[in-house]
């Protein structure tokens, strides 16, 4: 008799939670296969471990349990897919926690924001298929073992790329589809594709200085187009710019359709980032903004107010922390 297959998530906040909440929903009766959680120590393990995890949007109400949940990797099953959602500044040294179920054949699924990321998990984790995804999701942790969405339009995109994995497999691509297919049996809402990159630079270019804007000037993303546009817009001009010398974008129009796919966000909407440093949390900074000026610099690429408002934040968060 063949061995159960198993999907590990790691990292129960929103986006963890709620693709987690609705793998685990889907896979709950199954002999087949199973679906485990990996979280940091704390009351929302105990509330999920004891009572379940809640996930709720317009249309979900629901109270899953996942097969098992750990905070120590060695208590939990090899995992044949492995789902990284943790924060950026995070994804290394979680890679590093889950080496005693990460095996060569493990495919690695990592959902933080980030274009620096996927890159740095390839690099530690070499021989595995990496297939990044980014999602398009509002949503909170608002309570321990409970995961609220705002929209049931969310949508997951996950897939290969070149940079990360050269030439794919038959194999692997197999790997692929059967999670995608899995994915939408249990209600999440995903696309597949055989190339990510221009769809992690499409998300970057909406959130890199959505993070910036709503930090620096401590507002939500709705005031921020009405009172600080200009500067805005020149965020989005820079990064476009660093787009074009790179050779990732050629649109002429790049800049306005960054700044379109940003009025798509609920104008009372913040980011992650801001909120992190609001509230004095670790924040993503240096993958959402510092990585501008850095590339920037590195390409000859001018970003001053990048540049600008990553040194006031630094300041802000080192002030803070005194």
């Amino acid at each position: 008799m063949s061995q159960p297959m198993h999907i590990v998530v790691s990292g129960l906040g929103a986006i963890g939670g709620y693709y987690g909440g609705m793998l685990a929903a889907y896979t709950e009766q199954m002999q087949a296969l199973h679906t485990s959680f990996f979280m940091r120590p704390g009351e929302h393990l105990e509330q999920v471990k004891s009572q379940g995890l809640h996930i709720s949007s317009p249309t979900i109400d629901s109270t899953v349990h996942p097969y098992r949940v750990s905070s120590v990797a060695s208590e939990l099953p090899t995992a044949d897919v492995l789902f990284l959602a943790t924060k950026s500044y995070d994804a290394l040294e979680n890679i590093e926690q889950l080496r005693p179920i990460i095996t060569p054949s493990t495919a690695i699924v990592p959902l933080h924001n980030g274009l620096d990321v996927p890159p740095a998990i390839h690099q530690a984790l070499p021989d595995n298929l990496i297939l990044p995804g980014v999602c398009h999701i509002t949503g909170r942790r608002t309570a321990p073992g409970e995961i609220v969405v705002r929209s049931d339009s969310n949508v997951l995109k996950f897939g290969a790329s070149e940079a990360l994995n050269s030439r794919i497999s038959m194999a692997e691509w197999a790997t692929a589809e059967w999670l995608y297919t899995l994915m939408q049996a249990a209600g999440i809402k995903c696309r597949l594709y055989r190339e990510m990159a221009p769809y992690l630079r499409e998300k970057f270019l909406m959130l890199s200085p959505s993070a910036a804007a709503t930090a620096y000037f401590d507002m939500p993303i709705g005031r921020v187009q009405d009172e600080h546009n200009e500067e805005f817009r020149a965020l989005m001009s820079e990064l476009a710019s660093l787009y074009r010398v790179a050779g990732w974008e050629q649109d002429l129009f790049l800049e306005e359709k960054g700044y379109r796919a940003v009025e798509k966000m609920p104008r009372e909407a913040t980011t992650s980032m801001h909120s992190d440093i609001l509230v004095g949390h670790r924040s993503e900074l240096e993958s959402l903004v510092g990585y501008v000026v850095r590339e920037g610099q590195r390409l000859g690429v001018p970003t001053p107010l990048y540049r600008k408002m990553y040194h006031a934040l630094l300041e802000r968060i080192a002030s803070a922390s005194i």
